[in-house]
């Protein structure tokens, strides 16, 4: 009878239990895309992501990130920490993280003015320092020179029939050319760079420079010449009585493609401190995520942003979204494919630049010295400036439009925020590092959020202004481009 009891138990346990068990064998395992998305959920968050482009934006600290200078040096550190807390592996061939290259570097270091006609000018609202000037003053009468440019060949030459000689020239950037044309591109390239800007007034006799265009360090260096960057506001005081405004004589220089040079009348007085340095060093820093497939983890997906900024011309600008924003986001996506219990079949790169600002320095010394050989890397995915707007968009090379298709996907599948693509026919003069990868034949696209008013190289790009939910779908959206890239088949 007993025993009777203990099967009757037996078997009423058995019954209480099969449901669960018939639970259980029902569970089905659990896929690849759930540990990613585990993974994205619980390491990829707005409100850290924005305090990471606030603790970058520190004026103390980082002091602007000038390639070459001690602030930047401290950036390049705390940001090789965070790759060690990530627990990122060290690229092939590298001892560490750090890839660095000899750069030169001018820093202001001490009082910076610019005068009118004795009057003293406002910085930012009218002027900032010239982030590549001779240290000195200039102080002379101020020349109209158009664009700087000469180029007889191409029957244009701002320089004729004025004299500069011991005068301050007053210039905009780039050139009279208004054709995107590829070949018509090609020919104006070389007078578009401010170096020969430089290079040109130094030849023609002048003693200093009034530069019409957004500042920053990328200038060329003479240790004779003395210049600063102006605004629309100061320009057109200069030349006012000349012409109604200053941007009404550029575009009357670009309709009649004629040059038309004048004095002023006016006079100008530029005192920059400045230490310049042919020997320093810039830093890209480069860690991985290694692949899981052991035939496909020796080709690679890079995903790239620019640390560097102006430093200080002569007061701090933050470049919180110029491109804070893209390193805190770079970071989120590194630590959440750290952190995935699954990785990719490819390894992933994640790949700080040096010198964007200061002539895309980082990205030229890395496609001159190559990490990993060319033929090797699937995808560069660039970021720059994605921390405000609600939209995103994709710059790809024209003539490649396929490479959009990994971003595409990851939007359409997990963000849903609005997406643009635009071919990008200007590699003949790259303006970003994407653009570089481009002109040297990676498959690479541009990453921005677009949208909103990022107040482009002004003291206003602050971590203030950043939007924590773009900062956060921008950072999925290049996770799942990032898992695409290295996943795909081909």
């Amino acid at each position: 009878m007993k025993s009777l009891r203990y099967t009757l138990a037996a078997a009423v346990l058995l019954l209480a239990l099969l449901p669960a068990f018939a639970q259980r064998g029902s569970q089905r395992p659990r896929t690849p895309e759930q540990d990613f998305l585990d993974a994205m959920f619980d390491h990829i968050k707005g409100v850290e992501i924005f305090d990471c482009v606030r603790i970058l934006s520190d004026s103390t600290l980082f002091q602007g990130r000038l390639s070459g200078s001690r602030g930047m040096r401290r950036a390049v550190d705390w940001v090789s920490s965070r790759y060690e807390e990530i627990g990122l592996e060290k690229v092939p061939g590298l001892y560490g993280y750090d890839y660095s290259y000899p750069v030169e570097c001018t820093e202001v270091t001490g009082p910076c003015e610019v005068s009118v006609d004795g009057r003293v000018c406002t910085w930012a609202l009218e002027w900032y320092a010239g982030g590549t000037s001779a240290n000195g003053v200039a102080e002379a009468e101020i020349v109209f020179a158009g664009f700087g440019v000469s180029a007889p060949e191409l029957g244009y030459d701002d320089y004729a029939g004025i004299d500069v000689r011991g005068k301050i020239v007053l210039i905009e950037g780039e050139t009279p050319n208004t054709s995107r044309n590829d070949d018509t591109l090609r020919i104006w390239y070389p007078y578009t760079l401010h170096q020969y800007k430089v290079a040109n007034a130094v030849a023609h006799g002048a003693i200093g420079m009034l530069y019409r265009w957004v500042p920053g360090p990328n200038n060329g260096y003479d240790p004779s010449f003395v210049y600063a960057y102006v605004t629309d506001e100061l320009a057109d005081e200069i030349v006012a009585g000349k012409a109604d405004h200053f941007q009404s004589l550029i575009r009357e220089l670009r309709s009649k493609k004629k040059t038309a040079s004048f004095a002023t009348g006016k006079k100008a007085r530029i005192q920059m401190t400045m230490t310049h340095r042919t020997n320093a060093l810039g830093h890209n820093l480069l860690g991985m995520v290694k692949g899981s497939d052991p035939e496909l983890c020796d080709e690679y997906v890079i995903l790239s942003a620019h640390l560097d900024h102006l430093g200080m011309i002569p007061y701090h600008i933050a470049g919180a979204n110029d491109n804070n924003s893209s390193t805190a986001c770079l970071l989120a996506v590194a630590k959440a494919l750290q952190a995935s219990k699954v990785k990719p079949k490819r390894s992933v790169i994640f790949l700080s630049l040096d010198g964007e600002e200061a002539g895309l320095t980082g990205s030229l010394y890395l496609t001159a010295h190559p990490v990993v050989p060319a033929d090797k890397v699937k995808f560069i995915l660039n970021l720059e400036q994605i921390g405000i707007g609600r939209a995103f968009s994709v710059g790809y090379k024209y003539d490649a439009p396929e490479i959009i298709d990994y971003v595409k996907e990851a939007n359409e599948k997990y963000i849903h925020r609005p997406l643009s693509f635009y071919p990008n026919r200007y590699v003949t003069r790259p303006r970003t590092d994407g653009a570089v990868f481009m002109k040297n034949g990676y498959p690479t696209v541009d990453f921005y959020s677009v949208g909103g008013r990022s107040y482009y190289h002004e003291p206003r790009d602050s971590w203030e202004i950043q939007d924590p939910s773009t900062l956060q779908d921008a950072a999925r959206a290049l996770f799942w481009s990032v898992i695409n890239a290295a996943n795909a088949v081909n």
